[in-house]
Formats: structure tokens, C-alpha cells, sequence
């Protein structure tokens, strides 16, 4: 005769995941508990104990697709920061070679301009035509009111 597991027997099998790690909430995981146990027979309209094990089942294996990609992301964040710290070194090592073949040759002076731009601080304001923009500030009308001392001058 068929018994359906109980509590005691589903701790025995070997979760797919620990419960720290289980993307299924602990209160969805004692759901599908109290079907597997309790209500083992009992179904409802598109829910029973297998339509819950089947839900939280692709739930972990999308989670393992996440995971999966993380990682790829992480693998391939760390190939390019790689690549641009080789980069960067590189274009260094081109421009300190420029910069040589530039002091050998003085009758390039493109080369020694373009170097020159090259080693300027790169200025990070922005190019405006320094008008202010919007409504001008409005105009007091009594500023001998505004005029007074400051607390602080008044001690």
C-alpha cells in the first residue's frame, strides 16, 4: 500500500538547494510541504502538490540561469577591465614612442602638436558661451531692508 511521505521522510531526501539559497520563499516552500503532506490527495483547479513541485522546479532552474549568466557577466566585466588596463598601457608605451620619434625629428611638427594636445588635462567643463540662461534674478524693491546686519555681526 502507497503512504505518502511525511515530514519526517521529506527531510531525508537531499534538497535541490540549501534553504539559504533556494530562490522558493520558506512560506511558498511550507505550502508545497502542506500538499505534499497533508492535502497529498486533495487537488484544486491547476493546484496540487505535483503543479507546486513543478512551479518552484522551473523557478530554480531559471534561478540557475541567472546565476549562470552573473557569472558569465562577471567573467566578461573582468576580461574587458583587463583588456582596458592592457589598452591603456599600450597607448602610454605609443605615445611616449611618439613623443621620442617627435624630439627626432623637429621638422614633423603635426606629430609634436597632436602630442601636445594629447598630454593637456582634459577639461571636463562644459563648453557654453557662459550666458546665463532662464528669468534674470527680480529686482528688490526696498534693499535697504535686506541690508541689515546679520545675526551673527549683531553679537
Amino acid at each position: 500500500m502507497f503512504m505518502p511521505p511525511t515530514m519526517t521522510s521529506l527531510s531525508l531526501v537531499a534538497p535541490t538547494s540549501s534553504p539559504e539559497t533556494d530562490p522558493v520563499p520558506a512560506d511558498v516552500r511550507a505550502v508545497i510541504d502542506l500538499f505534499t503532506t497533508h492535502l497529498a490527495k486533495v487537488t484544486f483547479p491547476d493546484v496540487d502538490a505535483s503543479s507546486l513541485r513543478k512551479h518552484a522546479d522551473e523557478l530554480r532552474a531559471e534561478a540557475k540561469t541567472v546565476a549562470s549568466a552573473r557569472e558569465a557577466l562577471a567573467t566578461a566585466i573582468a576580461t574587458t577591465e583587463a583588456r582596458l588596463a592592457t589598452l591603456s598601457a599600450a597607448a602610454t608605451r605609443a605615445i611616449a614612442y611618439a613623443r621620442i620619434y617627435g624630439e627626432a625629428h623637429p621638422d614633423r611638427q603635426p606629430i609634436i602638436d597632436a602630442l601636445a594636445v594629447l598630454e593637456r588635462p582634459a577639461s571636463h567643463e562644459p563648453t557654453t558661451s557662459g550666458k546665463r540662461r532662464g528669468r534674470p534674478p527680480k529686482q528688490r524693491e526696498n534693499p535697504e531692508l535686506f541690508d541689515a546686519a546679520t545675526p551673527s555681526e549683531a553679537q
